[in-house]
């Protein structure tokens, strides 16, 4: 309020703010809301960017040690379930063009469209290593126990709640219309391009 920015970027962070019935319509939804439109409230133009899954959840050691060590992507997710995965690198790609554009939407889901199953996930590490690579649905549960010792407890808790809250979830998608590349020009990347991008070997 004092400082008037021209403009107001805002990463939901894979919280969804603009459909309570969506499972990742967490606990930060009304602290999000209530900074969207305190700003809006003051004149300040704000874009929101709402990814959904981030890519780099995959580079967490127990996810990542199975797919160089074992050949298989172990997540919490179904085999079958599609997801707009996006990178990290995708948000900042996409916070740099609403922030300097002339004009900028008021909001952009950020991710890959089409959206990937977890086979679809499995063969772009397949491609990048060079090597088969299957993917494994993984409990919630089990998911959160083994990630406790590198997050923290309560962290993994909260982790092993949302994936629990996808279990039922049709897909983790997007309509291409509200992305981020009709809304900025900016394509999120492929899992493949991400790995690349991010020399991850």
């Amino acid at each position: 309020r004092v400082t008037r920015p021209s403009r107001f970027v805002i990463s939901t962070s894979g919280t969804v703010t603009r459909d309570a019935t969506s499972p990742l319509a967490g606990p930060n939804t009304p602290v999000l809301s209530e900074l969207v439109d305190g700003l809006r409230a003051e004149g300040i133009a704000v874009t929101v960017l709402t990814p959904r899954l981030f890519l780099e959840n995959l580079l967490l050691p127990t996810v990542l040690s199975g797919v160089k060590d074992e050949g298989v992507l172990r997540y919490p997710l179904r085999a079958d379930l599609a997801v707009a995965w996006s990178s990290h690198l995708d948000v900042a790609d996409a916070a740099v063009a609403a922030l300097t554009l002339d004009v900028a939407p008021d909001a952009v889901d950020i991710g890959q469209i089409p959206a990937i199953t977890g086979i679809e996930l499995a063969e772009a590490f397949a491609e990048h290593f060079s090597r088969a690579v299957t993917f494994e649905a993984v409990t919630p549960d089990a998911f959160g126990a083994s990630i406790a010792p590198i997050i923290g407890g309560g962290a993994a808790a909260g982790v092993s709640q949302l994936y629990t809250g996808l279990e039922s979830a049709d897909s983790v998608a997007f309509d291409s219309a509200t992305g981020s590349a009709v809304a900025l020009g900016i394509v999120a990347r492929s899992t493949r391009a991400w790995l690349v991008d991010l020399g991850v070997n």
